[in-house]
């Protein structure tokens, strides 16, 4: 039986945190679904359409094989039944995080109690990153954001700045 996970976020941009997560993920289940969740309580910097592009291009440069691409609405626990998938991916950064991590996946686990929810932390060098963190550095105008950001996506905002 082939076991899938799904890694759910907004991607508002990818950032080397959550690649750091996707691969540790890639490693332990034999597929990962990164779910594209559209919100429409959130005004993204990025549209839909540049994000998948961004996180495509991004899980190509990790040469990752058994990681696809999905945006989605509505519930995780939907996204997870419709792949089949028997755990839900969340990305742990800081011990603040836990006990709102904590709650989600009780919450998921009472919505369906078939999905697991596996906590993975990035690498330490990579801890501190967050996109809104990124997404503030961006809309100051800092561009130096390769300890961030994977070169796929500093290619991408380098490219749409320049279009401007």
């Amino acid at each position: 039986m082939k076991k899938t996970a799904v890694y759910p976020g907004t991607f508002d941009p990818i950032t080397l945190g959550h690649l750091d997560v996707i691969q540790a993920s890639a490693a332990i289940f034999d597929g990962v679904v990164v779910g594209l969740l559209i919100n429409p309580q959130k005004k993204p910097m990025f549209s839909e359409e540049e994000r998948l592009v961004m996180i495509e291009e991004s899980v190509k440069e990790l040469g990752l094989t058994n990681v696809w691409i999905k945006s989605f609405k509505g519930l995780t626990v939907e996204l997870v039944r419709q792949e089949k998938a028997l755990a839900i991916i969340r990305g742990l950064r800081l011990t603040t995080e836990y006990e709102v991590e904590l709650n989600i996946s009780f919450n998921n686990r009472i919505l369906d109690g078939d999905i697991y929810t596996i906590l993975v932390a990035p690498l330490q060098k990579h801890i501190h990153i967050s996109s809104s963190t990124v997404r503030e550095l961006i809309s100051f105008g800092r561009m130096d954001l390769g300890d961030y950001l994977p070169s796929a996506v500093l290619k991408f905002i380098s490219q749409k700045n320049q279009s401007r």
